[in-house]
């Protein structure tokens, strides 16, 4: 299904002209933004009670415009090498993907498109996984582990005092733990990092998107 959903982004991209891909990387810039804001806008009523709350806007940057589309022609998504990368509620997507790579490995094996697309990837980025339930925000079965760790990609966890260390919610940092523990004993390829923000301990919503930010950063200057 990955694979279609892959072959039909190729597909939707080569028939776009420079104006409407230029049109499109704006307004999901400004979208990222706007969600952002309204989310950390949201934390500070539920601690302020009924209290009005407002967070200043500050400057998108514009992404870089799309001048040419030649590169559109050999663009074929669906052989390319991925990285594939879950933020908060987004990790679940990561984590079902380990369900369906222990499966294809050991029920189905035969099935070459499924192998074909796992051999594709190259790198899973866990950011401050978190959701609402009360366990399983991040994965710590040793056979699922075991699997992602034989298919020899990258992983990196980028994690935030907000999630990991929550009194409210022990169980998040212990199974983040874990699953660092277990994937570096089975000898895969993953890289931790903890963002403290400069008020250190703090465990505010900023803190959680502030990862975004770092992350980006730490990709800027060391391609992590």
């Amino acid at each position: 299904m990955l694979t279609r959903l892959l072959q039909g982004v190729t597909q939707r991209l080569k028939e776009m002209t420079a104006e409407e891909l230029n049109e499109s990387l704006i307004e999901d810039a400004h979208v990222d933004h706007k969600d952002e804001e309204r989310a950390i806008e949201q934390n500070i009523k539920q601690k302020n009670g009924t209290a009005s709350a407002s967070v200043s806007s500050c400057a998108c940057p514009e992404p870089k415009p799309v001048e040419q589309t030649w590169w559109l022609n050999n663009l074929c998504l669906d052989r390319s090498r991925l990285t594939i990368i879950g933020f908060s509620k987004g990790c679940v997507v990561l984590n079902q993907l380990l369900y369906e790579f222990h499966y294809t490995k050991t029920l189905t094996p035969e099935d070459k498109e499924a192998l074909r697309f796992m051999g594709n990837i190259d790198s899973m980025y866990w950011l401050d996984g978190g959701h609402a339930g009360s366990k399983n925000t991040w994965l710590t079965s040793r056979s699922l582990l075991e699997t992602l760790a034989r298919l020899d990609i990258n992983v990196f966890v980028h994690v935030s005092p907000y999630q990991v260390l929550d009194d409210r919610r022990p169980w998040i940092g212990r199974e983040e733990r874990s699953f660092v523990t277990l994937l570096t004993k089975l000898g895969a390829k993953v890289k931790r990092y903890m963002h403290v923000p400069l008020d250190s301990g703090s465990s505010s919503l900023p803190t959680h998107f502030s990862v975004l930010t770092n992350f980006k950063s730490i990709q800027e200057d060391h391609g992590d």
